[in-house]
């Protein structure tokens, strides 16, 4: 497993509540609060602050993204470079989807522009899904 490969080089351990966060964020972009309600619903015992420095840890070594939807919170999601994709958020029911498209005409046109390589970037998009519409 890569990801515990990342943490013992770097020193760390993947503790059983650790596994459970990562379990927990598989599907889509979770609040930590909804992190910790998924644990709960799933008899798992860990309390909110673990849950917090569980995510500050995996943002800190490159397992997780922290991704802003416009919403007061962050929400995270797994790193997962062979599916990398954007979101799609709805402004009025709050929907998220994700959404892939090929951004290499993109890169090479900020490259072409102003000679900036991209090694990474986050992108989302808001307004109103088909049913809000």
């Amino acid at each position: 497993m890569q990801i515990l490969d990342e943490l013992k080089k770097k020193g760390y351990r993947l503790t059983k509540p650790r596994q459970e966060v990562l379990k927990a964020l598989t599907s889509f972009p979770m609040s930590v609060q909804e992190i910790y309600a998924t644990l709960q619903q799933n008899h798992i015992s860990i309390d909110l602050a673990s849950v917090y420095r569980t995510l500050e840890l995996f943002v800190k070594m490159g397992i997780v993204y922290a991704i802003d939807l416009g919403e007061d919170k962050k929400r995270y999601e797994l790193v997962q470079p062979q599916n990398h994709h954007h979101h799609i958020v709805c402004n009025s029911c709050g929907v998220i989807e994700d959404v892939k498209f090929n951004e290499t005409s993109l890169d090479k046109e900020i490259f072409r522009k102003s000679q900036f390589k991209v090694d990474h970037h986050h992108l989302e998009f808001f307004g109103l899904c088909a049913n809000c519409q």
